[in-house]
């Protein structure tokens, strides 16, 4: 592989990984958007409304409540993820920028470079 490919790729690598950087910290911001995004119904329903129909629907709102931080947890879960994948593109982006300066190191020692 030639520096010139080696370099190419490093930029590639760090381009990734910038997107992944952006792409959790989407994730995090939507998952912060919906964390809790349910509570206020409880409290409104709770002062205005009583009987089984205010009751069977604080439940149904406490049950999408727990499934929303459910999905509020996978979010921020992926976005780790996304972290972890980025640090390794940028650990890529380094070895394929130091076997470029190596290889071109090398071609100048010989002179083909």
């Amino acid at each position: 592989m030639t520096p010139a490919e080696l370099h190419r790729l490093a930029n590639d690598k760090a381009v990734e990984a910038t997107r992944l950087v952006a792409t959790a910290r989407r994730l995090r911001a939507h998952a912060a958007e919906l964390d809790g995004l349910l509570d206020p119904l409880l409290s409104i329903s709770q002062r205005v409304w009583v009987g089984p129909a205010a009751d069977d629907f604080e439940n149904r709102v406490r049950a999408f409540s727990r499934q929303l931080d459910v999905q509020v947890g996978r979010l921020r879960a992926s976005a780790v993820l996304l972290e972890v994948r980025a640090d390794r593109a940028r650990g890529e982006a380094g070895d394929y920028k130091a076997r470029a300066l190596a290889a071109q190191a090398g071609a100048a020692v010989v002179g083909l470079y």
